[in-house]
């Protein structure tokens, strides 16, 4: 009983760890490489070669495929929120056009989901009848 006791007092007297510094999210910041995407709960792949870059001056410039169209806007994002929070507002071609959005990184995977003109979304998902859209990017890989 003696050994019981003094175990429990020692580990109540014995100073708490450190907690560990907590780490910085993973940034957006570079170019990514679309793979695949779901609209509305129907497939909607990016053209194969698709690329979105996110610069460190709040860019973002999308490549589509191999053609020469490319989409050019602006970001903000919140990578400190529960779920990451990310606006896109396109260049003025496509007028008043704001994509509200999540997104999550894991590795080199970029989960991005974007309403296509109604409120952010809450979950990772694309139902069926809506304009969510829910992309699948990798991180392009350095030559």
């Amino acid at each position: 009983m003696y050994s019981l006791v003094f175990g429990l007092t020692v580990a109540l007297a014995a100073p708490a760890g450190k907690d560990l510094p907590k780490k910085d999210p993973p940034s957006l910041i570079g170019e990514w490489v679309g793979e695949t995407g779901i609209r509305g709960g129907t497939p909607h792949n990016p053209p194969p070669g698709t690329t979105i870059t996110f610069t460190k001056d709040g860019k973002m410039i999308m490549k589509e495929g191999g053609d020469d169209k490319t989409m050019e806007g602006t970001y903000t994002a919140d990578p400190k929120k529960d779920t990451p929070e990310i606006s896109i507002s396109l260049a003025p071609a496509a007028k008043d056009a704001t994509l509200v959005g999540i997104y999550r990184i894991e590795g080199d995977t970029l989960t991005l989901c974007f309403s296509m003109g109604g409120d952010r979304p809450k979950a990772f998902e694309s139902p069926a009848g809506t304009q969510v859209m829910l992309i699948t990017c990798k991180r392009a890989k350095k030559d």
